[in-house]
């Protein structure tokens, strides 16, 4: 969908979790009856302190608030889009964790200038950005690939690249190049495509359907046509917080 995208804000966080496990010197200890609450079971799987204090392993630090995921999500990474009222949307960087999502980073966002279209509405040239859960496709980006960026496959696009969308049937929803007779949106549009990275809605490229839904950088408009904006400096921190890992995106109305 032709961009008119925008707005800022974030701090980044990369997942991880460490396990501890006993050394020699604990195990030890153990043997000549230190002390320490819980069972021999949980000890041998390496629960470290929160056999010493009673407690559960704990939430990593870098996990804030519970995340509203759509349900439909597998994946243990999700960018969870929460429309706040026409064209404004919160995006949330969540993290599975014990059955649960966290938030590792909350952003202001933009969807389409009609919204968050209700699920299985989404048409070509409607202005609202498709509800649902999608995979994280490559990047792309009129600009170098950037550091923060790790998935498999970045483009960097051409004034030659075009997204075929429109009432197209031959290569709907794809990208392509001018020069093999294709037309479609313009790849090469600054700041919007300076960086970005498709989001995997109607990969069956039926036409008709809706095509170029994209997570990148907003333009300063507040809105886009059914893509997804941040600001750049928020969308090259999620790319470093997506690392090399399998994401999804929730986008709900």
């Amino acid at each position: 969908m032709k961009p008119a995208h925008t707005h800022p804000r974030a701090a980044h966080f990369r997942s991880r979790r460490t396990r501890r496990w006993l050394t020699s010197g604990f195990a030890t200890a153990l043997a000549a009856g230190a002390l320490l609450t819980g069972t021999s079971a949980q000890a041998a799987m390496g629960l470290g302190a929160g056999l010493v204090d009673g407690n559960a392993s704990q939430k990593p630090d870098h996990l804030g608030e519970k995340c509203s995921v759509a349900s439909g999500a597998t994946a243990k990474k999700v960018i969870a889009v929460t429309g706040t009222g026409g064209s404004t949307a919160t995006v949330d960087a969540c993290e599975k964790w014990d059955d649960n999502y966290y938030s590792a980073m909350s952003v202001d966002g933009y969807v389409g200038y009609n919204g968050i279209a209700d699920a299985g509405a989404k048409h070509e040239g409607d202005g609202k950005t498709p509800s649902g859960v999608y995979n994280m496709g490559y990047g792309f980006g009129m600009k170098a690939e950037p550091k923060q960026f790790h998935g498999s496959k970045y483009v960097k696009t051409t004034k030659d690249d075009v997204w075929v969308d429109g009432d197209a049937v031959k290569g709907y929803n794809t990208m392509q190049k001018k020069s093999d007779g294709y037309s479609g949106e313009s790849m090469h549009q600054t700041p919007a495509y300076d960086y970005g990275q498709v989001i995997d809605y109607n990969t069956a490229a039926t036409p008709g359907k809706g095509s170029a839904i994209f997570l990148h950088v907003n333009t300063g408009s507040q809105e886009t046509a059914g893509c997804v904006s941040v600001s750049e400096a928020d969308l090259l921190r999620i790319f470093e917080w997506e690392d090399d890992s399998a994401v999804e995106m929730a986008i709900n109305r």
